[in-house]
């Protein structure tokens, strides 16, 4: 089992300006087991670099998107230092981009992280990540695997096809209210850089994990920090979420330090819509294999 945490981290990047003011656009991605993979093009020669999308980091990139590319400046005023989801201290330098482009839609001054190859990475150069992402309203179409990206939640299309979930937009991500078995309710990070269902560290897990079955294998935890095998255990559980329920698989482990809920758990579903303009997060009401 391959549990990749993309980025997860926590000190909020600059928010970027974005060209066209009025857009609507739709691109294909490719979903793999680390997460949602998209081309990007960064620079005057748009520079094409394949990355993954993260609502819960900053964008970050490796080295091989900012050598030899003129349009990229390192930042004279700015370092970086954050956490990776299993607690590890990060820190490096910051960079600015004049342009990254996404299909039609530009976004110009970009404020990166420069994270030197992490194995959490897998194929990609970094993520796209929450200060592009905030620009606009998100329509993760994992059906058919077309990302849907517009100025006004208007020129989206299946939003009567949703349900509203209650979520919270914070400085730190999106958070969602998740009332588990055994009278346990917490705040979950929805983290789209996280690969699995819900992930909570194991003091939580406790009293979630009393007499239920456990299942343990061995696992790869990635962060952009550190890789390490680990021990992983999960259950199965029926969750609470405003007034819908859920079946769903509950990890945990001894490296993770959040509590999050993921891309395996989004991507059951037709599609999700982020509204960042609206603050409201929707998930299609239909599941792929229904």
């Amino acid at each position: 089992m391959n549990c990749s945490q993309l980025a997860c981290m926590h000190t909020k990047a600059p928010l970027v300006d974005v060209y066209p003011k009025h857009f609507n656009m739709q691109i294909p991605f490719r979903l793999f087991a680390k997460g949602i993979l998209i081309d990007t093009y960064w620079g005057t020669d748009r520079a094409s670099y394949e990355l993954y999308l993260d609502n819960h980091s900053p964008t970050w990139t490796n080295e091989h998107v900012i050598n030899y590319n003129p349009s990229i400046t390192k930042s004279k005023d700015f370092l970086y230092s954050t956490t990776t989801a299993d607690g590890k201290e990060i820190s490096g330098d910051v960079y600015v981009c004049d342009n990254v482009q996404l299909g039609s839609v530009s976004f110009k001054n970009v404020s990166f992280y420069n994270i030197s190859n992490p194995s959490s990475a897998g194929k990609a150069d970094g993520v796209i990540g929450e200060n592009i992402m905030s620009r606009g309203v998100w329509k993760i179409d994992f059906k058919n695997q077309q990302l849907h990206f517009a100025s006004s939640a208007d020129s989206i299309e299946g939003l009567d096809e949703t349900d509203l979930l209650p979520a919270n937009f914070t400085d730190n991500g999106i958070e969602i209210m998740v009332s588990f078995r055994n009278s346990v309710t917490e705040k979950l990070e929805l983290d789209l850089g996280y690969n699995g269902w819900i992930i909570i560290p194991a003091e939580m897990a406790r009293p979630i994990f009393v007499n239920k079955k456990i299942y343990t294998d061995s696992m790869r935890f990635s962060t952009p920090g550190s890789t390490a095998i680990i021990k992983n255990s999960v259950v199965a559980d029926s969750i609470q979420i405003g007034r819908l329920y859920f079946n769903t698989p509950v990890t945990t482990n001894e490296k993770v330090r959040e509590k999050l809920i993921g891309l395996r758990f989004f991507g059951d579903f037709n599609f999700i819509i982020i509204d960042y303009l609206n603050k409201a997060v929707y998930l299609s009401k239909k599941r792929i294999n229904e």
